[in-house]
């Protein structure tokens, strides 16, 4: 019913409860009166017994919850007010008890003057004595259900119900947050992958003139990376992605980082097939990769290393990106990709998410992942 989609033993509850059951109830008290008018012909008697009735009824399915919705509003300790609701629960049942027999009595009062006569059949009254026959003649189920027994049952039952939906409130929230999270990715997405194709065309015009090999190199490691880039880009939303993925990217990057370098980055992946495919939110890893490239090998004169692993722990993915480069440089602050690296892990994981970078034994940077296995 519509009402039950308010708490129980509210105002509100207890209108819109009123709005159903009320109608009910005075038809089935003037249906009572019509099935004695019709089956004894004497129509005379169905106002008199049609108004106690209805007045029966009606207090059948108004006084237990109006007094538990009275209690209720008074804001007394759970326990307190659990135990009042209902004690005014089984007093509406009694009153509503004591008022069909108050009906009942009437309505024997009436029969009175047609001693010895047994109700005419007719259509009309066996119609709505087949009704009553479901109703009247069956006081628990009147009683429980119109009285307000059932209400108390969803009632004591409603901190569960709050609770599933507070939870399914949350999840709805969180997903929402990612899916602003993936928009913000895409717009990111957006402004890297030109910057990076700009750049590369720009190297292979500065190299067909003087090393035409290596623009040739430059371009058949853009049309791999490309290659990869390309469906990442084509297909939206962060479940997709994996790790093995986000790695063939950073390869791909690298290859073309290594043309332009000379040979000079010594590229090391440590992943197993069962860790490349996890679910790994696309761009961090190569934010990262960028990031240890710029800052820490083309910084430094001669060959240089990048190393990414990873490795599940407890429940947990660890991602390490490892460069043997310049290292952290006093009074640096983190950049843009950084920021934007903890912002995605924040986004998608809470604080369930790790991310530190920290001097590496021997010179250079370690970047440091951790997130959950089982994404949020």
């Amino acid at each position: 019913m519509l009402y039950q989609n308010f708490r129980a033993f509210t105002w509100p509850w207890l209108l819109r409860r009123g709005m159903v059951l009320w109608p009910l109830a005075i038809l089935v008290g003037g249906a009572y009166a019509a099935w004695h008018a019709s089956g004894m012909d004497a129509w005379g008697d169905w106002p008199g017994l049609a108004i106690r009735a209805c007045v029966a009824t009606l207090l059948v399915v108004s006084v237990g919850p109006l007094l538990a919705t009275w209690i209720r509003c008074w804001q007394l300790p759970l326990v307190v007010e659990r135990v009042l609701v209902l004690l005014a629960i089984l007093l509406g049942l009694w009153i509503g008890i004591i008022a069909l027999d108050w009906a009942s009595a009437y309505h024997a009062l009436l029969m009175q003057a047609y001693a010895g006569r047994s109700m005419g059949p007719n259509v009309l009254g066996q119609t709505i004595s087949d009704l009553l026959a479901l109703t009247i003649n069956a006081p628990v189920l009147v009683l429980i259900v119109a009285g307000g027994g059932f209400a108390a049952i969803y009632y004591l039952g409603e901190r569960r119900r709050v609770a599933q939906y507070t939870a399914r409130r949350q999840i709805e929230s969180l997903r929402a947050e990612r899916d602003a999270a993936d928009m913000r990715l895409a717009v990111l997405q957006a402004q890297i992958e030109p910057h990076f194709l700009f750049n590369t065309l720009a190297s292979v015009r500065s190299l067909i003139a003087v090393e035409p090999h290596r623009a040739a190199r430059t371009i058949e490691a853009l049309a791999d990376y490309l290659r990869i880039a390309l469906p990442r880009i084509r297909t939206a939303g962060i479940e997709k992605a994996t790790l093995g993925r986000q790695i063939d990217l950073c390869l791909g990057y690298l290859e073309i980082m290594n043309v332009r370098t000379a040979g000079r980055i010594d590229v090391r992946v440590d992943a197993g097939e069962d860790v490349r495919a996890l679910p790994f939110p696309p761009l961090i890893l190569l934010a990262l990769v960028e990031n240890a490239v710029t800052h820490g090998i083309e910084s430094k004169p001669g060959p240089g290393m990048i190393a990414i692993t990873a490795r599940t722990v407890d429940g947990f993915l660890n991602v390490n990106i490892e460069d043997d480069g310049l290292g952290l440089q006093p009074g640096t602050t983190p950049g843009v990709g950084l920021a934007n690296v903890r912002a995605q892990l924040r986004d998608r994981f809470g604080a369930c998410a790790r991310f530190d970078i920290v001097s590496r034994a021997g010179g250079g940077v370690s970047a440091r992942i951790h997130i959950p296995l089982v994404l949020p």
